[in-house]
């Protein structure tokens, strides 16, 4: 009798198939092996921690009640991206359309990247600058970047997670450092300096 399957042994295609079936516990893998992307995807768009991780929770609801209808099950991961990116530009525009409802002209700082905390060495200045100089990116390596370095995944995983060849995120992250090296040249020597 063979062994039965368990989620983490299991290709993303035949964890789609298994959902489909009606095994939940399935859909909760899928969640595990892909909320790091979500977040740090839905985080590269908003630019809000607590914001981010909302429109991933948002996507993978959408995603478990239009799962029937993706057509390629191995590329669930691909799809879901493209869901979190929908969802993130939704999130935007209603956000942009309830500031605009604002009558007092009073809101809320948004929450921030804890970059300062992160990094003591930085002051509040200097980490504003870093986040300014990430969200100025062209938003293909933005979003790159933030999964690079917000969930640690390598190039290939990014890949993987955004329906791209490694060899195109590699030259899209070279792009992003070459970049970010020349607009961050002045912090670097601040740093140096302190």
């Amino acid at each position: 009798m063979p062994a039965k399957s368990t989620p983490d042994a299991c290709s993303e295609e035949k964890m789609v198939a298994r959902v489909l079936e009606g095994d939940k516990e399935f859909y909760g893998a899928l969640v595990e092996r892909y909320w790091g992307m979500a977040v740090a995807l839905a985080l590269s768009k908003i630019g809000d921690p607590t914001q981010a991780e909302d429109v991933a929770q948002e996507s993978f609801i959408q995603a478990y009640s239009h799962l029937h209808k993706l057509r390629d099950r191995s590329r669930f991961g691909g799809w879901l991206s493209k869901i979190v990116v929908q969802k993130s530009v939704d999130h935007i525009r209603k956000r942009r359309r309830e500031k605009s409802k604002v009558v007092s002209g009073i809101e809320a700082e948004p929450v921030k990247y804890a970059l300062s905390a992160a990094n003591p060495i930085f002051t509040d200045k200097q980490c504003e600058f870093v986040r300014d100089t990430v969200r100025r990116l062209p938003a293909k390596y933005k979003t790159v970047i933030t999964m690079r370095f917000v969930t640690g995944l390598s190039s290939v995983g990014i890949a993987h997670q955004l329906g791209k060849r490694p060899g195109t995120v590699r030259v899209w992250l070279h792009r992003a450092y070459q970049l970010l090296r020349k607009e961050l040249a002045p912090l670097a020597e601040e740093v140096k300096e302190s």
